[in-house]
């Protein structure tokens, strides 16, 4: 039998045993969704025309999945799973079919809802602590950075570790560097993740709109929003209590009291189209968030107010939507989410790097494809006069040269008789 390099295919195996060939040809669907927000799914649909699946040990709730997916000599790296859906279809017209989806290994943490204070001598404890153990009591291993500020007490009210380990990523902050604010919790295989994003890395891929030859960018649609002066995207504020005086903590976060961020473009929003002001009036303050967090050591005056670090977070998660994409590229099988790509051919405005939210590899009737979600944190330069510059740290790093084939040699040919006169190729 003789292989097809360029069919897509996939691996499976489930509890460590892999799938036949006579199983394999009644899927007729794979999908596999890489998220940084949510939990990644993969998604089998089987054929079960003879309802030979039905009480198949295999095809059943708990049982864990092993996926590789791509070409035949460019697999993916191999996805670790488990069922927890299982739906069957018997319909009027048509076969049978069985739907498994399997979820990454953080559905442990998202199910049961705790109730729990975290606590540790002075000076306390650390959140990247906290995600540490959580990690460890679920089997999984940390990758994690040291968080800068202890806290006596951490309380999760009726929160399961999932949502409580996104709500201290908001307000988390690096101990190393410039201590940059806010983090992402994710889970990645065998692995916990809580450190901040990955902005200043180098994109692991170049995508090029119309003039690349290898045809990988199918298409791109972008919606960069113009930010007006009081806009969510240019300023945040925090308000807080201070118990040592008694009296309001309000900190700000914007372009210019935030500098420490990576920046993955020239200009950092488009100021209001109409007055073209780019400054704030005495009683606009963008976003506004109210936090409960305090410095709980009250006999010693804190390094960072926890208001300030919330009000950083924010600012940087809401800025990082100021562009949001939606793209299709062919079936790429290292694509992947939580990592930086790079867009060309989109103009100077346009395109740059932006850093992938997900992913989703879909194999099926129509071929293999993957669709992205991206967004990024600032404009090219392209943007105009009215964008202010950018005061983050610019990711300028270039990705890695598309590989281009050799064009074919050009043969000259009499416009009048159509006769070759000069053939390159031969001799």
């Amino acid at each position: 039998m003789t292989i097809d390099p360029f069919k897509p295919t996939f691996l499976i195996q489930i509890e460590g045993e892999t799938l036949a060939e006579d199983i394999t040809q009644e899927i007729t669907s794979f999908t596999f969704e890489d998220n940084e927000k949510g939990l990644d799914v993969l998604t089998l649909t089987v054929t079960n025309r003879n309802h030979q699946f039905v009480d198949h040990p295999l095809f059943q709730e708990g049982n864990e999945i092993v996926a590789r997916w791509g070409y035949v000599d460019n697999l993916s790296p191999r996805k670790k799973a488990v069922i927890k859906d299982v739906d069957y279809e018997f319909p009027e017209n048509g076969d049978p079919r069985i739907r498994l989806k399997a979820f990454d290994k953080g559905f442990k943490l998202s199910g049961k809802e705790n109730q729990k204070v975290w606590q540790k001598p002075a000076p306390g404890i650390l959140y990247s602590e906290i995600a540490e153990h959580i990690a460890r009591a679920n089997g999984l291993s940390p990758v994690i950075e040291p968080t800068l500020t202890p806290h006596l007490r951490v309380v999760q009210s009726n929160q399961s570790d999932a949502h409580f380990l996104q709500e201290l990523a908001k307000k988390a902050r690096a101990q190393d560097g410039d201590g940059a604010a806010g983090y992402v919790f994710f889970i990645q295989d065998d692995t916990l993740h809580f450190h901040p994003r990955r902005l200043e890395q180098a994109p692991a891929m170049v995508l090029e709109y119309f003039t690349s030859r290898q045809g990988l960018l199918r298409s791109v649609r972008v919606d960069a929003r113009s930010q007006g002066a009081k806009g969510a995207g240019t300023e945040t504020t925090t308000i807080g209590l201070d118990p040592r005086k008694k009296e309001p903590v309000v900190y700000k976060a914007n372009n210019d009291t935030t500098p420490e961020r990576t920046s993955l473009g020239k200009r950092t929003y488009l100021v209001d189209a109409n007055t073209g002001e780019g400054g704030f009036k005495e009683q606009e303050t963008g976003h506004v968030v109210p936090t409960f967090e305090s410095a709980e050591a009250l006999h010693e005056k804190p390094t960072h107010e926890p208001s300030q670090d919330a009000a950083e977070s924010q600012f940087k998660e809401t800025e990082l939507r100021q562009v949001e994409a939606t793209a299709q590229t062919i079936g790429i099988p290292q694509l992947t989410a939580k990592a930086n790509v790079e867009l060309r051919g989109l103009g100077q405005k346009l395109s740059g790097i932006y850093y992938v939210t997900s992913i989703r590899h879909q194999i099926g009737e129509s071929g293999y494809t993957c669709d992205l979600r991206l967004r990024r944190n600032a404009l090219g330069a392209g943007a105009g006069d009215k964008s202010e510059k950018s005061k983050g740290i610019p990711n300028e790093q270039a990705g890695p040269a598309t590989p281009q084939e050799k064009p074919p040699a050009m043969v000259t040919v009499d416009a009048d008789t159509g006769d070759i006169i000069e053939d390159p190729r031969e001799g």
